[in-house]
This record gives structure tokens, sequence and C-alpha cells, in this order.
């Protein structure tokens, strides 16, 4: 009898294991509105930097109407049971040619989300939002080396343009 259990135990341990090792990764990666936080391998600890109140044109070009002077800027944590509990912190700098540099950062439990201004709206006018986030309680940064979609060497900020068709 107990080499009947040890025997289905094996078989168990190797079905579950092949399941982990045939199972595909998540995959989130990056978007025109979205980046890929993961640490390591893309889908292991999913965090994530997402803009949104954009529009995605052709060729992934994001734009924003004119008269638009802020969009939302949000970095979370992954889903993952317990981990979304972790804080999260956020920058985001927006430059644009002929304007100050404007600074935003927050912080939360979760998950953030910061109005990031574009000063100065006008149709034409093209804004460069560059960000940094940490995530798992200051453990994770992104970009990092350890987050392969967001490297300190192509960090992919978000770039939009105002424009009178968005």
């Amino acid at each position: 009898m107990g080499r009947v259990r040890v025997l289905a135990g094996l078989a168990g341990v190797v079905t579950a294991g092949g399941m982990l090792l045939g199972a595909p990764a998540a995959r989130a990666a990056n978007t025109p509105t979205f980046r890929d936080c993961s640490a390591f391998v893309e889908g292991f600890d999913p965090d994530f930097v997402e803009i949104s109140g954009v529009v995605v044109g052709p060729g992934g070009r994001l734009t924003v109407a004119p008269s638009q002077q802020a969009v939302p800027l949000t970095a979370s944590e992954s889903s993952d049971p317990g981990d979304s509990s972790g804080h999260v912190t956020l920058k985001a700098t927006v430059t644009s040619a002929g304007l100050p540099t404007q600074t935003v950062s927050g912080a939360g439990t979760g998950r953030v989300v910061l109005q990031v201004p574009l000063p100065g709206p006008r149709a034409g006018r093209t804004y460069t939002i560059s960000w940094a986030a940490t995530f798992d309680n200051g453990n994770h940064a992104c970009p990092s080396a350890f987050t392969p979609d967001n490297t300190p060497s192509d960090p992919h900020p978000f770039v939009l343009t105002a424009s009178r068709h968005a």
C-alpha cells in the first residue's frame, strides 16, 4: 500500500511539473500605451506602466486633442495574490520643445495613478513622457536591467502629439 502511495505521489509531481514546463509564459510586452515591467522574463511578476486618455493611430502613434491638459499614467503591481498589496512609486517627466520640463510623482499601495500635465497645449505640439516606477515595496525598479522590455538603455518613453483628429 505504501509503495502505491509513493508511486501515485510521484506521478502527480511529474504531471504537475510537466504542466508547468509545458505551459506558455504569460506575455504582456510593450504596446503603444503599455510598458511591461515584468522582472527577469516577460510575464513573471507582471508589473506595468500604462498611459490612457490618448488615441492610438497608425503605426502606434499616440495623439491627444489640442485642448487636453493632462493624461493619466498608471503604475500597477501584478495581480498575483499578495503581490498587489505592495508599495508602488511612479515618477513622470514631460518635455516639449520650447517649454519648461515638468515632473510629477506619486506613490500608492498596489497601484498609483498620476495626472501628467500637457503644458501649452496646441495642435502639432509633441510631448515626451519619460517615466520610472518601483514595485514590490521598492525592490523592483523599472526601467532596469532586470526588466527585459524596458532597460535603462532602452526605456521606451511615451511620445504623443496634440492633433485635431484625436
